[in-house]
């Protein structure tokens, strides 16, 4: 996979034009696993393959380098070993790899990850994939403002968290995430995403949950990031919403670097 900064780059583009000459046999198909609103639009316009060729995908795991890194982790994990782990990693939410069900024939792809019996891979349809992902990112910089504090130390009534859930709410009223997302953001509120989390930070061990999100969120993708919501942004004012609070965290977090 190839973050979402780097596949709109000069090489990126270059390798979406060298992908088309590969894939004009109109059989093979692509899984575009970079991560930002309208990935897969885009790499249609640029590799100007067809619909049915072409679906997005995102991973349920947690992965790092363990050697540089250099990471907390839990028991029973062993410091030791995983410091010399070229990838770290833990595979445990039972969707280690969403695809999107774009082509119809992707099911084929799932059952062929299915069968190796170690990793799960599922297919849901695009809204409820951008509903999932999507309002992820306006919560990793508020995470950011706050300085990455542990979930139970998150102070849900604080200006910074109650913007952040606002703007994130401002997200999932986009309409790629569909009717669901309307109906979700009504039902959000300050505690809701900060319980999600505490979920994730048990199930995701023995990795740290918070640790790696500021590793990963906060410095290795962070461009990939900003451009993310810069596209919500642009996606809400397109449909005639001010995005307002999204826009104001996103101010926030670019004063601050």
């Amino acid at each position: 996979m190839i973050d979402g900064k780097s596949l709109q780059s000069e090489e990126g583009n270059e390798l979406a034009k060298i992908i088309r000459q590969a894939a004009s046999n109109k059989i093979t198909k692509l899984i575009v696993g970079s991560v930002f609103l309208g990935a897969r639009d885009w790499f249609l316009e640029k590799s100007g393959l067809s619909g049915d060729q072409v679906t997005s995908a995102g991973l349920g795991i947690v992965a790092y380098p363990g050697k540089t890194a250099n990471l907390p982790v839990h028991p029973p994990a062993d410091p030791d070993l995983v410091k010399k782990a070229n990838v770290a990693y833990v595979d445990s939410m039972g969707n280690c790899f969403l695809l999107t069900d774009d082509v119809p024939s992707i099911s084929s792809f799932s059952k062929l990850q299915n069968a190796c019996g170690v990793s799960n891979c599922v297919v849901w349809s695009p809204e409820p994939t951008a509903l999932t992902i999507c309002p992820m990112f306006a919560l990793f910089i508020g995470l950011e403002l706050l300085g990455w504090p542990k979930i139970k130390d998150i102070d849900t009534e604080s200006k910074v968290w109650k913007l952040t859930i606002a703007a994130a709410k401002e997200i999932q009223m986009l309409g790629v995430c569909g009717e669901a997302g309307i109906q979700t953001a009504e039902a959000t509120s300050e505690d809701s995403f900060v319980q999600m989390f505490a979920y994730l930070e048990e199930k995701l061990r023995p990795p740290d949950f918070q640790a790696f999100n500021r590793f990963h969120h906060g410095g290795k993708v962070v461009k990939q990031d900003r451009m993310h919501i810069e596209r919500c942004i642009s996606q809400g004012v397109a449909e005639g919403k001010p995005m307002s609070a999204l826009k104001i965290l996103l101010q926030r977090v670019n004063q601050r670097d």
